[in-house]
């Protein structure tokens, strides 16, 4: 498994040109939340390198609701409301994030499929900020659909929780 480290630069990479747009300091709150998620042992991870470079980079976690006392969690349940239900014993995807050079070349699509079957689950979910970009049109490709909304994402719009399943 890659290190925190390594997780943060390849999100500031990812995450850095436009749609998106995010500042540098998303990128070490995402690998905070991935170091945390190191502990678990029932964390599923996926990887691409390059001549020893991440390249991609994915993980998630089954989802239990009894699991989850953040204050993220329960913002996310009470913005969905009597959809939070459809996620107990899911699996959610915490992260995918492709190297900017790599973009468009399917890599993504592979990552989050190898992610998907490795999890065992029938459900899966995920939340984005509610842009068109690279990431949004592959989670639609992939047969992701809109659940509702959910907590504030990174660019300080409500997030697009979608589900595939």
């Amino acid at each position: 498994m890659p290190t925190s480290e390594a997780v943060e630069q390849l999100y500031a990479l990812a995450s850095a040109r436009p749609p998106l747009t995010e500042p540098a300091d998303v990128a070490e709150v995402y690998a905070t939340l991935y170091d945390l998620a190191l502990d678990r042992t029932d964390l599923v991870t996926v990887t691409a390198r390059e001549v020893g470079e991440l390249i991609g980079f994915g993980y998630g976690h089954p989802w239990r609701w009894a699991e989850q006392a953040d204050e993220w969690s329960r913002e996310l349940a009470e913005e969905l409301g009597d959809e939070a239900a459809g996620l107990e014993d899911s699996f959610a995807v915490q992260l995918l994030a492709v190297h900017p050079s790599f973009v468009r070349r399917g890599l993504g699509f592979e990552l989050l499929k190898q992610l998907m079957v490795a999890s065992g689950a029938g459900v899966h979910w995920l939340v984005v900020s509610d842009v068109d970009s690279p990431a949004r049109r592959l989670y639609r490709r992939m047969g992701y659909r809109p659940l509702g909304r959910g907590p504030e994402a990174p660019n300080g719009e409500p997030g697009l929780v979608l589900v595939h399943g």
